[in-house]
């Protein structure tokens, strides 16, 4: 009997997985990949967001609002986001991101963006009740009361004929849900829940949870308490079960019930707020707000595929250097994202890329890029000196100096448009410039306009220049302060 129900909930997570949220799935992946490895830097986050221009700008955004930074420093650069936010909360911001990503582009059902509207809502609300509690990871609370109901959302985002039928079916007086679900699917939602989040290793606590929702576990009971909360303000926040609701996470909290009340209703003004951020308007619309309030719109966030010059952020981006540098925490790999980003996006950029000398001075090996086909660039990108080949790359570091490569424009350079030079980067003028760390050449950076077939320009080469001069000097100053 229970075989069909079983292979029908493994079709339905195959389903989801690979033809309707591959690259929610990916990002996970990503994130997931990043944060389980000891040794990978912090910045490596950083290189998943930058990949994707609209994400970039929206985590940005929530970097900036009061809700994640309520002292207000101005952040302009991902690097810096994770640097004063710290890793977990920034990994938060991207799977939300992407998760939304997932849903808004998905069919346009009533039914969707509430179940949207109350994750939202639910999961700013467990984050800040975790903070009151003091929890030690507010974000993994964050998360988990996110993809608490993952499986609904997935369902009716792409149900289809299967949504109409579950949707008329839920329409019938005397149902519940689960009833409904079973009819339909042969198995309730939250075991579609549980299986998602099973096969993309999300979150410990989210699986607990899922597993046991009555547990009397305080992170546990914190979800299921903000979600049974999120669905009972729909009918009224001054609703009995909402100020039943109220009162349990006052003793949660150990906070009075009027002032549990007052900041359950300024989460849910932050969660609107958010919601718009995430580029959810629909359910930002619809997230109830305390005494008939409605939410602000936020202008649409305008982003581009290619980075474009930009004078003021190249000054915002060199100030966050100078702050990087100030900060004890701060290392050799922060340091050179932080630059890679201001080349990137301040001096708008296709590809960036910073490349370090081995150890014997033999070889040169991309460490980091930026940019679209990072993966590519980077793979290709590795020389080796041979004393019978001539180099240009080696011959920068051995004669330092920056170079504005464009042999069809400057003839003397067609010496070094070597066949390796061109597999590894094209035909298309690049800049490339050696980093000097107390006069010793110690890498390079590179970057171009390939992709998008844009013409560099000098006031592009010059500054590019000065993040690769300002670059070398940081690092040099973080090495005298290590000795």
């Amino acid at each position: 009997m229970n075989s069909p129900k079983r292979s029908s909930l493994d079709e339905w997570v195959r389903r989801i997985s690979e033809e309707e949220m591959p690259i929610f799935g990916h990002t996970v992946q990503q994130v997931v990949s990043v944060a389980e490895d000891e040794n990978a830097p912090t910045a490596a986050l950083a290189r998943v967001i930058l990949q994707d221009a609209s994400m970039t700008a929206r985590v940005l955004k929530l970097a900036n609002s009061v809700y994640y930074n309520p002292r207000e420093q101005q952040i302009s650069t991902i690097s810096r986001a994770v640097v004063v936010l710290g890793f977990t909360t920034v990994r938060s911001m991207c799977l939300s991101i992407a998760l939304v990503d997932s849903f808004v582009q998905g069919a346009p059902r009533d039914r969707l963006t509430r179940e949207l509207a109350r994750a939202i809502h639910a999961a700013v609300q467990a984050r800040t009740v975790a903070l009151q509690r003091g929890d030690d990871s507010p974000e993994e609370v964050f998360i988990a009361a996110l993809l608490y109901h993952l499986g609904d959302l997935a369902f009716w985002c792409f149900s289809g004929e299967a949504g109409d039928r579950l949707d008329t079916l839920l329409r019938q007086p005397g149902i519940t849900p689960e009833q409904a679900e079973m009819e339909v699917l042969g198995f309730p939602l939250r075991q579609l829940s549980a299986s998602l989040v099973k096969e993309w290793r999300i979150n410990d606590l989210l699986s607990a949870t899922l597993k046991n929702p009555d547990s009397p576990d305080p992170r546990s009971r914190n979800i299921t308490l903000c979600h049974q909360l999120a669905r009972a303000a729909e009918k009224g926040w001054e609703s009995p079960r909402v100020q039943q609701l109220t009162q349990e996470l006052a003793r949660m909290t150990g906070q009075s019930d009027k002032a549990v009340s007052s900041r359950l209703h300024q989460n849910a003004r932050d969660a609107a707020r958010i919601a718009g951020y995430y580029g959810a308007a629909a359910a930002a619309a619809v997230i109830p707000l305390p005494r008939g309030e409605t939410v602000v719109g936020e202008d649409e966030l305008k982003v581009q595929e290619y980075p474009e010059p930009d004078g003021m952020l190249q000054l915002r981006i060199l100030r966050e250097l100078a702050l990087l540098l100030d900060d004890p925490k701060s290392d050799f790999n922060l340091v050179l994202e932080l630059v890679l980003e201001g080349i990137y996006r301040g001096a708008g950029m296709d590809r960036t890329l910073f490349a370090l000398l081995t150890p014997d001075r033999r070889g040169l090996r991309a460490k980091f890029a930026l940019g679209g086909g990072r993966d590519t660039l980077t793979g290709l990108f590795h020389f080796t000196r041979h004393p019978q080949e001539e180099n240009l790359f080696f011959h920068l570091l051995d004669d330092p100096a920056p170079l504005w490569f464009d042999p069809a424009k400057r003839p003397e350079q067609r010496r070094w448009q070597t066949a390796q030079l061109t597999e590894a980067v094209g035909r298309a003028p690049f800049f490339a410039a050696p980093i000097l760390v107390n006069g010793k050449a110690i890498g390079l950076f590179f970057c171009d306009r390939a992709l998008s077939e844009r013409p560099l320009d000098e006031e592009s080469f010059e500054s590019f220049k000065h993040f690769v001069q300002q670059a070398g000097l940081g690092l040099g100053h973080l090495s005298q302060r290590r000795h």
